[in-house]
């Protein structure tokens, strides 16, 4: 048992280099989510609604709700009524908004080119065509009733390689919630994972190993305690310092749970040829090593 081994970890890991670079690059003027509203909205070839809007950017309902609620009061967004038929809203983009969006294109593909930085120009392409496979992104793009034509050929285009790492652990999120949903989250797992592989270890080493952020690793740590899966002791070297351990019976889970485990990751590979399943996980990990330099924040947090 090795996260390192597994996709949706790799993916986690490359959206949290792709969030650091992000937050570098852009600032706190426009998380990434809701750039690809923004970039949906203007590359579509006609008016969209709010559900086109969110099925083209790869966001859930509530959250494209939330999204266009909070671009509208800043007045990057408008919604208004569909002329062709009064009982639907569409969203569109005013004018200043997107010469604005067109300003921030640079500071985008910066951010993207950091992201591969650490791949060969034949790796990034091929990083790319999988990342699509993964994701499902050709699906969300056909016709059949799924989007419209002109949703098709705008995601087509939105081919940028963080936007496809998010929509590909969305994808795992939803094939993870099938498997174990209701039992454990995919993050509560990675923790179990790095106890039962590394035992005792500091909170702030299983964040990174985990490849949580610091606040969302200590919601974790407090869920798993309260199931009675992991527990909190003083560091036997460092009496003012606490090392998370790993319970008998969340071992058991761990070795319990292990094959639904493996089958998430058959899931989601299984658009990706045999041969190449191994190098998709030893290219995304290469996307989500860690690079301290590159992720210092300068601008503040997302």
């Amino acid at each position: 048992m090795d996260s390192r081994t597994l996709v949706g970890h790799q993916l986690r890991r490359c959206h949290q280099v792709h969030n650091a670079l992000w937050v570098d690059a852009v600032g706190g003027l426009l998380t990434s989510p809701q750039y690809s509203v923004l970039f949906t909205v203007a590359a579509a070839e006609g008016p969209l609604d709010q559900l086109s809007v969110g099925r083209a950017a790869g966001l859930d309902r509530t959250t494209v709700a939330g999204v266009i609620r909070r671009l509208e009061e800043q007045g990057w967004l408008r919604r208004e009524r569909d002329p062709a038929d009064a009982r639907r809203h569409v969203v569109t983009l005013p004018v200043p908004a997107a010469v604005a969006l067109e300003g921030l294109a640079p500071a985008v593909r910066a951010v993207q080119e950091r992201l591969m930085a650490p791949l060969a120009a034949v790796d990034r392409l091929w990083l790319g065509r999988r990342l699509v496979d993964l994701s499902g992104h050709h699906d969300a793009a056909g016709t059949a009733g799924d989007a419209s034509p002109h949703e098709g050929r705008q995601m087509e285009e939105d081919l940028r390689p963080g936007h496809l790492i998010r929509l590909a652990q969305q994808r795992h999120t939803v094939l993870w919630a099938d498997e174990l949903g209701g039992i454990i989250t995919g993050p509560q797992f990675a923790v179990l994972l790095v106890l039962a592989t590394s035992g005792p270890t500091g909170q702030g080493a299983v964040a990174g190993l985990a490849a949580l952020d610091r606040s969302s690793a200590s919601d974790v740590l407090r869920r798993l305690e309260t199931r009675g899966w992991t527990e909190r002791r003083p560091d036997p070297d460092d009496r003012r310092s606490r090392l998370v351990f790993l319970t008998v019976v969340g071992r058991a889970l761990v070795d319990e749970l292990w094959p639904a485990v493996e089958r998430v990751q058959e899931r989601i590979l299984e658009p990706v040829s045999a041969p190449e399943r191994g190098r998709v996980v030893e290219v995304l990990a290469a996307v989500g090593s860690p690079r301290p330099a590159a992720l210092a924040p300068r601008h503040g947090g997302q």
